[in-house]
């Protein structure tokens, strides 16, 4: 590689032209991008090291998307801009390639796609870290003014809230120091932040109070406000009478609301708010002879018409509840509600009433999920990536393990990410080991329907026993018949998979149907619960739901079961989610956060399989190895014809009968295959190269994985330098 010489006096920029010219020729003649930076690295100044990295994800964002215009998955996009946005490749030059290669609707994609990354990712903790340290260095030198603008300037949520910590902080302090009233008021001024402005008119307020000259602020729909008389001014009260008063701030709020509402000849009247972790809520009793379905799309309106009194940038939820209609307004200072704060685990359990975590409410109130209610049984759930799925099935499994004994809870666990429920295997709740594809997964679930036939024919045996609740009234605590609960993660795969899909449909429907009674709840959980995958009679039976944020409408109304219902597509994702039985509750979910805090999490899971279990386990003597070796042949009897008939044998034969009915083969012209080729070349997924050449998707059920097959071997073919037979 032909690099510059590294002369110190010589121009910077000059410099940087023949560095990049030497990057673009060192990429063509097939250099990696490890193997560049490493001879830059032993020849030029750290300087142009960095200048060498940000040129090169430059170059690697361009080549992935260097290719002929076509709709791209928005998916894959939001991903691809997501990692440039965290390498720190700067929105212009971003949006201008994507000028370069997108379609329009594309282009308007991506730049709402950055907007929303830099308000909503998570910094990590040295961003957050250096961002405070930076705003200590404003204050040093700088006057206070400084940290204003600074704090303006930055779009991520988060930190903005680090910086309102600061302020506060330096405000009690300037308060401390015997400032007039008029500083603080020309502070607010010189601000543009809504929230600046209320920390600098309440501290205006608290001096004018001090010192006995009554102050009259007047609202100019800045968000200023009146605080309450203070009772005492010690720096605890002080610096919490700045930082809060979302009362009168809520009640100005809804009175705002209701305004906006009148402007569109919508009467209503304001009722109250509340406070939640995630958003506030602001109730209104419309007017009478006005319908709800004049508000119920009205969410992007007042975007428009609230956005910066409100700090709206999304649309609110509007929802019926008794006595009026709610308006949720997300908070900028969101908070989580961490597992770990809401459980201590010293009280025994109640064996009676096994329950999993459900949330937080808008009263800040935890809320649980009860499994032996008749209105849950069984739960369906699901959402976008990043709603907060994960968090809340981790949340469930560790709270059981460490709540309730093997002998009065038992776990059957599918996840086919592989990375979600890993960290739980080994303990002793488990009936078997973590199922990791579609063929352990039906297996486990045809190992629950056997299960829960033997605890019907131990029903049977005892007269007026019905269910698994009155079994253990009336023997418990001497015998425990245990609950067992299957969480299926990522059920879309599943029921996706040409040879194992039947089965695992069948056995859900059976369980579905039967299972509650004996005490085997399913918990079903998928990204996309597309109706032409997810049998509408498995969706049917399930009495409770858990909708996390959508991407579509129709995604909420399939998860929520209301053609109606689309209010899902309105959550704020991170564990913002519906709970809908008789009812529909809106909660944030609990934050386990075993990636944060490790130890805590092992410590639980340590707890969970050495705790005491006072309790005699009701066993049915069915041990899974066995049985699953008896599903195929591998019993003592060698003659398979004469071995047990099961469900699972019977729908093997249908599904080989089927498909031998509607089998076709699939060939590859010329044009087929060289696109495909290019398509590989340039960095397409399979996913990408089917729906592209073939105009087909997953929701093409077989036919999809027929053709994607057939693309996955030639592919293979190039690369093992075989010729292609296809």
């Amino acid at each position: 590689m032909l690099l510059p010489y590294n002369n110190t006096n010589g121009n910077i920029e000059v410099q940087k032209q023949q560095l990049l010219t030497a990057i673009v020729q060192a990429k063509q003649d097939g250099l990696g991008n490890e193997e560049i930076i490493e001879n830059i690295r032993e020849a030029l100044p750290d300087v142009m090291v960095s200048y060498a990295e940000t040129v090169l994800q430059e170059i690697d964002f361009i080549a992935k998307l260097s290719r002929p215009v076509i709709e791209f998955n928005l998916e894959f996009l939001f991903q691809l801009i997501y990692e440039s946005v965290i390498a720190g490749t700067n929105d212009e030059k971003i949006l201008s390639i994507c000028a370069e290669h997108c379609t329009l609707n594309q282009y308007e994609f991506v730049r709402y796609a950055l907007e929303y990354i830099h308000v909503n990712r998570f910094p990590s903790q040295w961003e957050q870290n250096n961002i405070y340290q930076k705003m200590i260095d404003i204050l040093s030198s700088s006057p206070i003014e400084s940290l204003f603008e600074y704090i303006e300037a930055i779009k991520n949520i988060y930190l903005k809230q680090i910086g309102y910590k600061v302020v506060q902080e330096n405000l009690y302090n300037l308060f401390l120091s015997n400032k007039e009233t008029s500083y603080f008021t020309d502070l607010a001024n010189k601000s543009r932040d809504n929230f600046i402005k209320n920390y600098c008119c309440r501290t205006a307020v608290l001096v004018a109070r001090a010192t006995g000259k009554p102050l009259d602020l007047k609202l100019t729909g800045d968000g200023s406000i009146i605080l309450k008389e203070p009772k005492y001014l010690d720096r605890n009260t002080g610096a919490n009478e700045i930082g809060t008063s979302q009362n009168l701030t809520m009640l100005q709020a809804g009175k705002l609301l209701v305004d906006t509402l009148e402007d569109f000849n919508i009467n209503a009247k304001y009722v109250d708010a509340k406070n939640g972790p995630t958003f506030n809520r602001i109730r209104v009793k419309l007017g009478r002879g006005v319908s709800y379905k004049k508000v119920e799309d009205i969410g992007n309106d007042l975007v428009q018409q609230l956005g910066e009194e409100l700090g709206l940038k999304f649309a609110p939820m509007v929802s019926v509840v008794p006595g009026g209609v709610v308006f949720d307004i997300p908070r900028l200072d969101r908070q989580f509600a961490y597992f770990r704060d809401h459980f201590t685990f010293d009280s025994e359990p109640d064996i009676h009433s096994v329950s999993i975590p459900g949330g937080v409410d808008v009263n800040g109130t935890y809320v649980e999920i009860p499994l032996y209610s008749d209105n849950v049984t069984h739960i369906l759930g699901g959402g976008r990536t990043r709603g907060g799925k994960s968090q809340f099935e981790k949340a469930a499994i560790l709270y059981l393990v460490r709540r309730y004994p093997p002998s009065v809870v038992r776990l059957a666990l599918s996840d086919v990410k592989r990375v979600t429920f890993g960290k739980f295997d080994g303990l002793p709740h488990l009936v078997a080991p973590v199922a990791r594809d579609a063929e352990s997964t039906a297996n486990l679930l045809d190992y629950l329907v056997e299960e829960m036939e033997l605890r019907y024919q131990e029903f049977e045996r005892h007269s007026s026993i019905e269910t698994i609740a009155q079994y253990n009234l009336r023997f418990a605590p001497d015998f425990v018949m245990p609950r067992v609960i299957c969480l299926i993660d990522e059920c879309f795969d599943l029921l996706s998979d040409d040879n194992y899909c039947d089965r695992i449909e069948t056995a859900l429907m059976k369980l579905l149907a039967k299972a509650g009674g004996a005490g085997i709840h399913v918990l079903l959980y998928t990204q996309r619960p597309d109706k032409n995958v997810i049998d509408p009679l498995i969706r049917s039976n399930f009495p409770a739901k858990t909708a996390f944020v959508t991407t579509r409408p129709e995604d909420s109304c399939i998860i929520l079961g209301d053609d109606k219902d689309k209010r899902a597509v309105y959550l704020l994702g991170y564990g913002d989610f519906l709970y809908k039985t008789t009812e529909v509750l809106r909660l944030q979910a609990l934050y386990v956060a075993d990636d944060e805090d490790p130890k805590y999490f092992q410590q639980l899971l340590l707890e969970a399989k050495n705790q005491n279990d006072p309790y005699t386990a009701w066993q049915s003597g069915l041990d899974f190895d066995e049985f699953v070796a008896s599903l195929y042949g591998e019993s003592n009897s060698k003659d398979i014809g004469k071995s047990k008939a099961t469900a699972v044998t019977k729908t093997k034969q249908h599904k080989t009968d089927f498909e031998g009915s509607f089998n076709f083969k699939v060939q590859l012209d010329e044009e087929a295959r060289n696109s495909i080729l290019n398509l590989h070349q340039k960095g397409y997924q399979l996913d990408e190269i089917v729906k592209a050449v073939f105009n087909l998707s997953r929701q093409d059920g077989r036919s999809y994985k027929k053709f994607r097959n057939v693309v996955e071997d030639f592919l293979n073919s190039l690369k093992g330098g075989e010729e292609d037979d296809i």
